[in-house]
């Protein structure tokens, strides 16, 4: 665990000022941190000398710095990164039955996001398992942003329920039935007379 000190930003060079205030920035606006190679873009520096200008931050102690990420800096203050609209959104796991999709022994951990990124409305976020929508860009691993509502369009990409697990697939209605569709042609739909619907995709977030 890394301690969490006020840092003087003093010890950094004029250029690893505006590097670091760039990955700041770019935190706070979009949630994400920069890859090396949008720090070499905005400073006009190669992918190379933007790397070592990354290290000799994390080095004096202002960001660290993960493996086998593109984007792989961690600012360590976090509070000079937290949007000022910064939301708090439930990370949803399996739901007992009869509770609220809210309910307590529902949430696994809090993820904040931009109110920019979220949009309006309540939204809760679900952890995304398996490919059966992969051909619709959404991934096994990635956090779906569904907004909390109960009723669905034909073509809503929505979150149902479906024995006590909330599922992921294309809404439509045809007849008296409702086909739930994956977006994967190595799965077929799941047909349903009724089913629950918790929400409607919002966003999709995903860590490289």
């Amino acid at each position: 665990m890394v301690q969490k000190n006020k840092i003087s930003e003093k010890k950094l060079t004029d250029k690893q000022q505006n590097i670091y205030e760039f990955i700041k920035d770019s935190i706070r606006e979009s949630g994400f941190p920069p890859t090396v190679r949008e720090v070499g873009d905005k400073f006009g520096i190669t992918v190379k000398g933007a790397y070592d200008h990354v290290k000799a931050i994390e080095k004096k102690g202002f960001i660290k710095t993960e493996q086998n990420k593109s984007r792989a800096i961690v600012v360590i203050d976090q509070d000079d990164v937290i949007p000022t609209d910064a939301v708090n959104i439930p990370l949803i796991g399996r739901i007992a039955a009869g509770s609220p999709i809210l309910a307590e022994e529902n949430i696994e951990d809090y993820l904040s996001f931009p109110r920019s990124f979220i949009g309006s409305g309540d939204h809760f976020a679900l952890k995304v398992r398996g490919d059966s929508m992969e051909d619709g860009g959404i991934f096994d691993g990635d956090i779906a942003i569904i907004k909390k509502q109960n009723i669905a369009q034909n073509g809503d990409i929505v979150a149902a329920l479906l024995e006590e697990e909330a599922t992921l697939k294309r809404y439509k209605l045809q007849g008296d039935a409702i086909h739930l569709i994956p977006e994967n042609p190595a799965y077929a739909p799941i047909v349903v007379k009724d089913v629950l619907i918790l929400g409607k995709l919002s966003a999709v977030f995903r860590k490289y």
